[in-house]
């Protein structure tokens, strides 16, 4: 049975638009789904605003921060030497917590680790997944998670060739390949008209964050990219990694080249029904 469906795209493809409409097409056939776009806080493979301390870290943000020993004893979730907190989920839970705490704890986000740690934490994040994921009746929509952040950290962030960035997916997808996973790309085809869209609906503070993180490190700065065409450059070097790596994946999927939404949604409808014709009850 199909456990896991995968939704990528550049920004302003679709993805939002397609993870629910898949996620409200399965419910209708009866399968159970759970849908996690971008930003979940609670996503079950990967993560999202969480920390990871080392030992050390963690003693010294203890000593930075005495009255919240007991506090941080009781959030903190321990794997091995790896300390997790899940700061932006204790911010909004508990929203008297004193923003210096939440900036302290924000200073170790797992997306901005080094990149040999981060892949370690996240391999093992998704192996997981897919063994609680096995066991469980749940289909599982994922967007963008699967090639969108760990391409954007190896690549955007910290510059790792781009072998290493595809073997690192490939990795991914052979953890969750016992769920039988699909993919859905949603391929906008001219890169630079659809991020000129996207930037055209989104707040101008998206825009300038996006800019400021493709252009002023990682792959970006070593290229002296710049601006909106640094931007660009960026995105339009990922959308031909992302191309190259779907025929490498260990499972199929269906390729969107965007023409009308109620085409999309009808080329969409017809690759689930074949999926899951014989598991749907």
């Amino acid at each position: 049975m199909t456990k896991l469906i995968l939704v990528e795209g550049l920004p302003g493809s679709g993805k939002t638009t397609t993870a629910v409409f898949v996620a409200d097409w399965l419910t209708r056939q009866g399968v159970e789904t759970a849908v996690f776009l971008e930003g979940n806080l609670n996503h079950p493979a990967d993560f999202e605003s969480v920390a990871c301390l080392d030992a050390p870290e963690l003693t010294a943000l203890k000593t930075q921060f005495p009255e919240y020993i007991d506090f941080l004893d009781r959030q903190v979730l321990v794997d091995g030497d790896d300390h997790f907190f899940r700061y932006r989920a204790l911010q909004q839970t508990i929203p008297t917590l004193p923003e210096a705490l939440i900036a302290a704890l924000a200073r170790y986000e797992i997306y901005e680790l080094p990149a040999d740690k981060f892949r370690r934490i996240l391999l093992r994040r998704w192996q997981r997944f897919a063994d609680s994921a096995a066991a469980s009746t749940v289909t599982y929509i994922f967007e963008c998670t699967f090639l969108q952040n760990p391409l954007t950290m190896m690549l955007g962030r910290h510059d790792e060739s781009v072998t290493a960035a595809q073997a690192f997916v490939l990795e991914l997808a052979a953890s969750v390949q016992p769920l039988q996973p699909r993919w859905l790309y949603l391929d906008p085809g001219n890169v630079r008209d659809c991020l000129t869209q996207a930037a055209q609906t989104r707040p101008p503070e998206w825009l300038d964050y996006v800019i400021a993180y493709h252009t002023r490190q990682g792959h970006g700065k070593a290229q002296g990219w710049q601006g909106f065409d640094g931007m660009v450059n960026f995105y339009e070097m990922r959308h031909a990694i992302e191309l190259g790596l779907l025929p490498q994946l260990p499972f199929s999927g269906l390729l969107v080249q965007h023409t009308t939404w109620l085409e999309d949604q009808k080329k969409i409808a017809e690759f689930l029904d074949q999926t899951f014709s014989s598991q749907i009850p």
